[in-house]
């Protein structure tokens, strides 16, 4: 299938689809490269987060021991009046919009709960959030070890629902308590999202732009293609019509050559061989009558008198000394008038050129157009009586149309039957285009022929 395709079509394929492929990978590996920096930068991010969100626990986990310290570590003040006064301390301490502190003992029992008093004196040991997660002996476990870190599902009090939260648990060995706090970090997952969103959409973005860039270079190579193919296709036409237009005036000029060799040099020998044999025949018949040689003599004389005639037709058909001398209508009258008594078919000549002589190619292609369609009608246009042959000159073109009465033909059996028909038809266009005009044929069955070639001046 690629071998069939016109060969200016494979060297475009040959380069348009490396560029499209190469451009499609960088574009498919910039958006690999542009998602997973996206990623890592999310991860990154999401970790400077978590980061800060603990720095940030500690330092209100810090600011809450402060604040109980004094009464939690003295001898002096009994026991159970410490931990009513932590336990009043801690439930009146918040921070932000949803930050509070809450504590358990170490049996999962909970003392202190700001949001959710209901809780308080309940055992939640055994509580598990949406994961399955026993965050409570998870928080509990992490207190007894000197404090850690815990990340679990719970309720939003601002939300409603369970969101992702980040705690802090230390504990008061002494009296067997875990305080905990915790910061809800659902807005880091947004954050994350949000980031993943936005190098998504600049992905998508930069494919759309790539292709963009495609599609445009692919256009622009196409149209310099194009231009260039053009470009080089107008010259090599040109190229290829000055030379044509070189090997018809060399035909034409040798014609001339011949023509005058056959004109100037072997007809006068012709002549010559002539004028010995009527001498010849003179002198015999009045030394030696001889009827048979007057006969051999007689019949010479005939022989060379139509190959004189004959070197004539080859010179003039060659190359007519009108069509030099005198221009293309003398030409076309002698032309004409031998088509006349050869074929006894009338021609009618009307010349409306303003201009005296025509350019000496624009004569050569008319006559030989002429001398082509005389032969073509000799040949084919049967029942032909009339000929009109017409010459105009308007807006800087010349016209000559050919118009005979015979029975005419339909163009579309030109090619058909006979690869050698159509073939002077050929020669009268290419005639015609070599200078830039052009011809049209406008016959059918019955109704004669007309052919119309404009060649401009």
């Amino acid at each position: 299938m690629f071998s069939a395709l016109p060969y200016k079509i494979k060297i475009a394929l040959l380069t348009l689809i490396p560029l499209i492929l190469a451009i499609s990978a960088i574009a498919i590996a910039t958006a690999q490269q542009t998602k997973q920096l996206a990623s890592t930068q999310a991860t990154s991010f999401e970790k400077q987060l978590i980061i800060a969100k603990k720095e940030e626990l500690q330092n209100y986990m810090g600011l809450a021991y402060s604040a109980i310290k004094g009464v939690y570590e003295s001898k002096f003040v009994a026991e159970k009046h410490a931990k009513q006064e932590v336990y009043d301390t801690l439930k009146s301490m918040e921070f932000g919009k949803d930050g509070y502190f809450f504590v358990y003992d170490y049996n999962g029992v909970n003392i202190v709960h700001p949001r959710k008093p209901q809780l308080e004196g309940k055992n939640l040991i055994d509580f598990q959030d949406d994961n399955g997660k026993y965050l409570i002996q998870e928080l509990i476990e992490k207190a007894k070890n000197g404090g850690g870190y815990t990340r679990y599902l719970w309720d939003k009090p601002s939300g409603g629902k369970s969101v992702e939260k980040l705690s802090y648990s230390i504990g008061l060995d002494k009296w067997g308590w875990m305080i905990g706090t915790g910061i809800y970090i659902d807005d880091i997952e947004k954050g994350v999202t949000a980031m993943k969103a936005k190098a998504k959409k600049s992905t998508t973005n930069t494919l759309l732009l790539t292709s963009v860039i495609a599609i445009a270079a692919t256009l622009v190579i196409a149209l310099i293609g194009f231009i260039i193919n053009l470009s080089e296709g107008k010259l090599a036409t040109q190229k290829m019509r000055d030379l044509t237009h070189k090997t018809v005036n060399f035909q034409e000029d040798e014609r001339k050559r011949v023509s005058r060799e056959l004109h100037d040099g072997i007809n006068q020998l012709l002549v010559s061989v002539r004028y010995k044999l009527d001498s010849a025949k003179s002198k015999l018949s009045k030394q030696l009558p001889n009827d048979e040689i007057n006969k051999v003599i007689d019949s010479a004389d005939d022989i060379l008198s139509s190959g004189i005639q004959e070197v004539r037709r080859i010179s003039r058909d060659l190359r007519p000394t009108l069509l030099d001398d005198l221009g293309l209508a003398a030409a076309l009258e002698s032309l004409t008038s031998d088509f006349f008594e050869r074929t006894n078919i009338d021609v009618e000549i009307e010349n409306n050129c303003t201009e005296q002589r025509l350019s000496q190619e624009i004569e050569t292609a008319f006559y030989r157009i002429v001398q082509e369609a005389l032969t073509n009608i000799e040949k084919h246009a049967k029942k032909a009586k009339h000929v009109i042959l017409k010459l105009d000159q308007a807006r800087k073109r010349v016209t000559l149309s050919i118009r005979n009465d015979g029975v005419g033909f339909d163009k579309t059996t030109l090619d058909q039957t006979n690869p050698d028909r159509g073939l002077g038809l050929r020669n009268m266009i290419d005639r015609a285009e070599l200078l830039e005009g052009h011809m049209t044929v406008n016959s059918s069955p019955e109704k004669g022929t007309t052919v119309i070639v404009s060649i401009p001046l």
